[in-house]
């Protein structure tokens, strides 16, 4: 069940690195200068959402093999 449990895990992190990178792409940036500003917040609560998301995943995981 660990295997499944790492399987989530790294998917999920590759989420969030896609998002990432995705939203610091130069063409985004150009498409909608104002994506821009403010992103402190946003970039935050959206790394803190898959974070969150990712310990939910193991404590069910974690909950379910027990």
């Amino acid at each position: 069940m660990a295997w499944l449990m790492a399987i989530v895990i790294i998917v999920m992190a590759a989420g969030l690195v896609a998002t990432l990178i995705i939203g610091q792409s130069k063409s985004n940036k150009e498409a909608d200068p104002r994506y821009s500003q403010n992103t402190g917040k946003k970039w935050l609560r959206l790394g803190g959402i898959y974070v969150v998301g990712m310990i939910i995943v193991a404590a069910i995981v974690i909950a379910l093999n027990n």
